[in-house]
């Protein structure tokens, strides 16, 4: 009868054990699954345009440039043992002197200007603008561990160098004549600071947002500048009258001395051929005087005529007290035949 009552008791114990050992089963591979999945949450990608850091209890892992990470696949102990720092290093980022202008919406005040927003230039006048800074990451180490906020620190280097330059250049100057002067220069007192500080960035470009002076006295500049503008106008319409004159004087100088040239060779020509006709006809005169004579009479009373509009011939009275006057009108010409020169 104990046998028998004691049966019920041991099959129940052997099915719990049994259930504890399922469970325990269970248990270690679930622990297993549950340590692997641990271990694979270290593996982090690092993309084509970032640069990783991996910190072991706070401190970066590995010595020199070992322990930048470059693009690819990567391992490293979970956390909180270990942590990843990334770095974008190709994207180009942009910090303000202050924020940009925008234009205020309708019943909206507009924003007050701050004494933190001018500049004293030169000449002991204010100015206020506004700069921008163009910058990447150039030493990702130096960025994410020299100082504990780099975009503040550049931008206090900006408003410095902008303070610094904008001391050497007058109003006039920083506001319209040598604005690029002004922009160089500061672009070159903080590519200069950068390096000194080693705050990691690489400079590309400073860049003037906006510039002008105090509101209280905006219209008084913008009447000067208006001023600047007309006489420049006037100058420039004036320069290009005086051009346009000295063309067309050129112009008629070089049409009166072609004109004179050619009339020196024209009468040069006439000249040089009475020459050669009285050296033909000397030595005839020479010897028949009386005939060239008359026949240069005839050839100059024929030329006469032939220039005259009317011909008269006057011939005396038998009895030299009256003349017969005979109008006989310009020579016949042929019709289709050319006008004699004159």
């Amino acid at each position: 009868m104990e046998s028998e009552s004691s049966n019920p008791s041991d099959s129940g114990s052997k099915a719990l054990r049994e259930a504890l050992d399922i469970s325990f089963r269970l248990l270690r591979w679930a622990l297993i699954a549950l340590f692997a999945v641990y271990l694979l949450s270290g593996l982090f990608v690092v993309r084509q345009h970032e640069r990783a850091f991996v910190l072991v209890f706070g401190r970066p892992q590995g010595v020199g440039e070992e322990r930048i990470r470059g693009p690819g696949a990567h391992w490293t102990l979970p956390r909180p043992f270990a942590e990843i720092r990334r770095v974008e290093t190709e994207r180009v980022r942009v910090v303000f002197t202050a924020p940009p202008p925008t234009a205020p919406a309708p019943n909206e005040t507009p924003p007050k200007i701050g004494w933190d927003d001018y500049q004293l230039t030169g000449d002991a006048n204010l100015v206020r603008g506004i700069w921008a800074l163009r910058y990447t990451v150039a030493d990702p180490a130096a960025w994410l561990f020299a100082f504990e906020n780099p975009d503040a620190v550049l931008r206090n280097e900006l408003a410095h160098a902008v303070v610094g330059a904008t001391a050497r250049f007058a109003v006039d100057a920083a506001l319209r004549t040598d604005v690029e002067g002004l922009r160089a220069a500061v672009e070159d007192i903080v590519r200069r600071r950068a390096a000194e500080i080693g705050v990691g960035a690489r400079i590309e470009r400073v860049d003037l947002v906006a510039m002008g002076p105090p509101p209280s006295v905006g219209p008084a500049f913008d009447e000067v500048i208006q001023s600047e503008q007309d006489r420049s106008r006037q100058i420039g319409e004036a320069r290009a009258y005086a051009a346009r004159v000295a063309n067309e004087t050129e112009g008629a100088a070089a049409r009166i001395v072609s004109e004179a040239e050619a009339y020196r060779q024209r009468l040069t020509a006439e000249v040089a051929s009475a020459a050669d006709y009285f050296q033909a006809v000397q030595p005839l005169h020479a010897e028949q005087p009386e005939v060239v004579a008359q026949t240069l009479h005839q050839e100059t009373l024929r030329r006469a005529l032939r220039r005259a509009g009317g011909l008269y011939y006057l011939r005396p009275a038998p009895d030299g007290r009256q003349e017969l006057r005979l109008w006989l009108g310009p020579p016949a010409r042929r019709a289709g035949a050319p006008e004699e020169r004159r």
